[in-house]
């Protein structure tokens, strides 16, 4: 578990303490509440941006949204200010008028990654999505 979302931590107080915890997406894609968030990518195809557009469809945001509100439950149970902290990011810019493309989400791009790693038999671990998602284009 990434340090900045353990149970008790406290949420970020400068910018350099959220870019820490906004560094903490590849743990968090690999939580069990997100499990069934991972999409079913292609074995034959490269991950590309079209691919993660193609995946991402309404039941696709609702599966996160859900995730994230196990997360933000877990969040409180935990009193993880960390954890709540990523998941009100995470969400923020998921819906509505601050919603970004999905190939520039965080947690969607991390997730569609754990999904290719899955399709191709590699490791679904954080520093393998880390290393991924340092990748991405």
């Amino acid at each position: 578990m990434h340090p900045r979302l353990a149970p008790g931590s406290p949420p970020p107080q400068d910018p350099d303490e959220v870019d820490a915890v906004l560094r903490a997406v590849p743990d968090l894609s690999c939580w069990p509440e997100l499990d069934a968030c991972v999409p079913d990518v292609p074995r034959d195809t490269p991950p590309t941006p079209a691919e993660l557009t193609r995946l991402v469809d309404v039941a696709a945001v609702a599966r996160v949204l859900a995730g994230l509100e196990a997360l933000a439950a877990r969040a409180e149970r935990e009193q993880s200010g960390g954890l709540a902290f990523l998941v009100r990011t995470l969400t923020y810019f998921l819906v509505g008028d601050a919603a970004v493309p999905a190939v520039e989400h965080p947690l969607l791009v991390a997730l569609y990654l754990r999904g290719a790693a899955r399709a191709r038999g590699r490791p679904e671990s954080p520093p393998e999505i880390a290393r991924a998602m340092d990748e991405w284009t």
